[in-house]
């Protein structure tokens, strides 16, 4: 009876396990564009992803050149020798390619991409972190680390970068929220928050750090430090900062250490690409000493496990100092109906002071499952009265600027007004608008003034 079950189960497999091009009239094609066909195969879980070679010269990363080219992917895995090439599609999730490299290939296509950032891989320093012109993350090992053989992922990031008007039509927050956040980073040019962005691995804490920095005014200096440069933005004031890693001919140079350089340079705002180390004290004591406007991602799973992680080792920041943190954006990667997966904003909340030498959080937004959107919880924003108090403006009076804001965003989204520059522009152009009409009113309350001054005085008759 085995016996039999096991001749079925093989001849089974037999069957499926034969080349890519013999099994057309069992494929459904999902989508195509350009050279790349996206199958169904009858009996795969995975699509197939096939590419077909057009160029006949060899492109400096040979047959993964296609991959890298395409804007539609999110990450590319070689996994080894006599493996086909796995992507990520934006759509349509994991996917099997039609691609496999030989060992001089993969060879040739890391040594091209380590020369780029002036680094080597080979057996005295088998593993890598880099990245490619256009800013993709790159990570690598060879022999002795992976002693199967070479490995190589690649994190894409989009050409044409995702920005506010992206994020409220794909749901990952309303305009209502945009426009908060809006708020926060700009802080009316008085009070701008300090912001951590956490969540787990590729849940989306970068983009939305690239779509938050939009908002910050033009004329500021912003300076940005990463590990690998990612961040894409207009700006004109902003210098990019990475760290270096240690070679037989250079020193290293760490996050910290840039941190700390950065504060000889007088910037308006910092932005940190990851927090992990000793650099969360370097950065927390420049907020508590009057750099306001700064941002950072950690990797936790809720707004409390980021207070713990920042907290204990290796970042050991005490708790009194986290209240110069004014918000936890948390992200999550989570997977939708049909197939792939979506990034979300799940949780906004503020720090609202210290509970038994801990931090309190008021959550102000949470994601409500039942409606798949982000909602207010009612918590009152004690951010709001900072702001306020620090612009010497009203309540009411913040909440017609957050009003104004929204209409914005809305009239961005209805006319699809989506890229970087256009989006920046808008924004921009609004601070300019805004400090036009302030001067003008500073003006003629000047004249005001000056009237009252003059023909306000009563005539002094002498007796």
């Amino acid at each position: 009876m085995y016996c039999i079950l096991l001749s079925l189960t093989l001849n089974s497999y037999e069957g499926k396990v034969r080349k890519m091009d013999e099994l057309e009239g069992e494929t459904e094609v999902i989508e195509r564009y350009k050279n790349i066909t996206i199958k169904k195969i009858e009996g795969k879980y995975i699509p197939l992803y096939e590419v077909e070679f057009i160029q006949e010269k060899k492109p400096p990363y040979l047959d993964l050149e296609p991959l890298i080219a395409d804007d539609n992917l999110e990450e590319i895995v070689y996994n080894g020798l006599d493996r086909y090439v796995n992507v990520y599609h934006r759509k349509y999730g994991v996917c099997t390619t039609n691609i496999t490299m030989s060992n001089e290939d993969i060879r040739k296509v890391l040594n091209e991409i380590a020369s780029f950032v002036g680094k080597k891989i080979d057996a005295t320093t088998p593993l890598f972190d880099g990245r490619l012109p256009d800013g993709c993350r790159v990570n690598a090992t060879v022999p002795p680390a992976s002693p199967d053989g070479p490995t190589l992922t690649i994190r894409k990031f989009l050409k044409d970068p995702l920005t506010i008007v992206d994020l409220i039509k794909n749901g990952t927050i309303n305009s209502a929220v945009g426009a908060y956040l809006w708020l926060w980073v700009e802080g009316l040019k008085y009070k701008p928050s300090n912001i951590i962005l956490s969540g787990g691995s590729s849940s989306g804490k970068t983009t939305t750090m690239n779509v938050l920095a939009m908002f910050i005014p033009v004329e500021e200096r912003l300076i940005t430090i990463e590990d690998a440069a990612e961040l894409q933005l207009e700006h004109e004031h902003w210098i990019r900062l990475e760290t270096v890693p240690p070679s037989h001919d250079v020193n290293a140079i760490a996050m910290d250490d840039l941190l700390k350089n950065t504060l000889r340079m007088r910037p308006d705002r910092i932005i940190i690409g990851e927090i992990r180390s000793k650099e969360a004290n370097t950065l927390f004591n420049a907020m508590n000493t009057g750099h306001e406007g700064c941002m950072g991602t950690v990797h936790a799973n809720t707004a409390s496990e980021t207070i713990i992680r920042l907290t204990t080792p290796p970042m050991n920041v005490e708790p009194m100092m986290l209240m110069a943190l004014d918000l936890i954006i948390m992200h999550q990667r989570m997977t939708i109906k049909g197939g792939g997966s979506a990034r979300r904003i799940v949780e906004i909340s503020e720090v609202a002071g210290l509970e038994k030498n801990r931090p309190r959080l008021n959550t102000i937004f949470k994601w409500d499952t039942a409606s798949n959107t982000l909602k207010e919880t009612g918590v009152p924003s004690k951010l709001r009265e900072k702001i306020s108090r620090a612009a010497s403006i009203s309540l009411k009076e913040f909440d017609e600027a957050l009003r104004e804001r929204q209409e914005i965003l809305d009239g961005l989204v209805i006319k699809n007004y989506r890229d970087v520059k256009t989006v920046t522009d808008v924004i921009q152009n609004y601070y300019l608008k805004k400090e036009e009409e302030s001067e003008k009113e500073g003006e003629m309350k000047e004249e005001e003034e000056t009237k009252r001054s003059i023909f306000g005085k009563k005539k002094i008759i002498k007796t």
